[in-house]
């Protein structure tokens, strides 16, 4: 009481200068401890911890995240930037799905001149065409405001309270920020890739197809490529956060092994202080729980994102079966058609990776399930053994990994076993629109 009086006293007879300097620097390290948490590492980059008063919002760390990996190029994603870029990533959708819905109806010069080009070639009435190019376009148009919820849906889980922690965790620690930073790079790059594949793609069946304007070709099915785009940024969304998921998994896989290593065999009897597996068992628990809320904020855009990558396949053949006469247009839709799925499914492989890294029973693969095992035949005290037939019973009772409503638990047998399907279908398909079968 005495020393409290003493305070308070200093305090108030301090002057207001010195008195308002000791609250801001109070209030400043009570807002430092709130938004950082210590990663056990002794020194950290100035770069990654906030000056004094200023105050960053959990979603600027994955702003931050994006501009270190991909630099000037991350007010492409919408997810990863502000307000302002994502208002206007929403224009754009609006307008091109505008542009695309009205399109058949102002029918340029160009477009008409197409249109029937493409009806000689096709061998279909220029009704029929018309109707094709304008069924398709206008999907297009509403497959543009889809993926504008999908957006929506990615930038509101980037805010989530799960997501916003296992960033800023990330952002933290320099070790696993370096990993994130290098893989999310890798993510981008290859979305790139994919995105000039299909505009070239486009490019070559105007090629093809020889018609009177083949770069308004392009131009007019340009409402294709921003979908395309957005579905890539999402699969990119989709593989950072299974990647910053996977740096809890590993540091967790990390703790359990090194129980191993730093332990000493001395008379026989593994010197493991009793308590220790009940600390596992907890941490797992707080593992499969952090696990489970990113599940729970990555479900909504996973299933508007699985369903959008469907519709835009289902198009793209059906388009394909439109111009079955023209076997080289056809099979360039296909190609986009299995192009697409096959991205899709390859964004859900890291979630994969997590679920099998948890509980994988294959030889020669990690998982914590196989290292916890190896310790069954260490001898052990009595209290200690119980404890690890507790902590066992709970790794074989508890199903760990990413969870998906539509999916269940996201496993690598199950997206391999979609990916062989469509790698079986796609030379039968080929085969189909490019007319072998009539050859004999």
């Amino acid at each position: 009481f005495g020393s409290r009086f003493r305070i308070r006293a200093v305090m108030g007879s301090s002057p207001p200068s010195l008195q308002t300097r000791l609250q801001r620097t109070l209030s400043y390290e009570q807002g430092q401890q709130f938004l950082f948490r210590t990663s056990g590492e002794s020194s950290q980059s100035s770069a990654s911890m906030p000056k004094k008063g200023q105050v960053i919002a959990p979603c600027d760390f994955t702003a931050k995240l994006c501009a270190d990996a991909i630099g000037p190029l991350a007010p492409s994603l919408s997810w990863g930037s502000g307000s302002r870029i994502q208002a206007l990533h929403s224009l754009c959708l609006l307008g091109i799905g505008i542009y695309a819905i009205v399109l058949p109806f102002i029918c340029p010069l160009w477009l008409e001149e197409n249109i029937v080009a493409q009806a000689v070639q096709v061998g279909n009435s220029l009704e029929k065409q018309k109707t094709i190019f304008q069924t398709s376009v206008t999907a297009l148009g509403f497959l543009n405001y889809a993926c504008l919820a999908m957006l929506a849906l990615a930038c509101r889980a980037v805010k989530t309270q799960a997501v916003s922690q296992v960033v800023s965790d990330t952002w933290t620690n320099k070790k696993a920020r370096e990993s994130a930073v290098l893989s999310f790079r890798r993510n981008y790059s290859i979305s790139v890739l994919m995105l000039v594949t299909v505009v070239l793609i486009y490019a070559s069946i105007a090629y093809i197809s020889a018609l009177p304007f083949p770069v308004s070709f392009v131009f007019g099915w340009s409402p294709a490529f921003l979908p395309m785009w957005d579905i890539l940024q999402v699969a990119a969304f989709i593989r950072l956060m299974a990647s910053l998921s996977m740096n809890e998994v590993e540091a967790y896989y990390e703790e359990l092994q090194g129980l191993g290593d730093v332990c000493i065999e001395q008379s026989g009897t593994w010197q493991v202080k009793p308590g220790k597996w009940l600390e596992m068992l907890r941490k797992h628990q707080v593992l499969l729980e952090n696990l489970k809320n990113i599940s729970r904020a990555l479900s909504t855009t996973i299933l508007l994102f699985q369903n959008v990558v469907a519709g835009s396949s289902l198009l793209l053949l059906w388009v394909a079966r439109a111009c079955r006469s023209e076997p080289l247009s056809s099979s360039a839709y296909v190609l986009l058609a299995f192009l697409l799925l096959c991205s899709g499914l390859l964004a859900m492989l890291p979630l994969a990776s997590i679920t099998e890294l948890c509980q994988s029973k294959k030889p020669h693969r990690r998982s914590l399930l196989s290292l916890a095992d190896k310790y069954s035949g260490w001898q052990m005290s009595p209290d200690v053994h119980a404890e690890y037939m507790r902590f066992m019973q709970h790794m074989h009772t508890m199903p760990a990994g990413m969870y998906v409503p539509s999916m269940g638990l996201v496993t690598r047998s199950s997206l391999m076993q979609k990916l062989m399907f469509y790698v079986k279908v796609l030379p039968l398909a080929l085969a189909i629109t490019l007319g072998w079968w009539r050859r004999g």
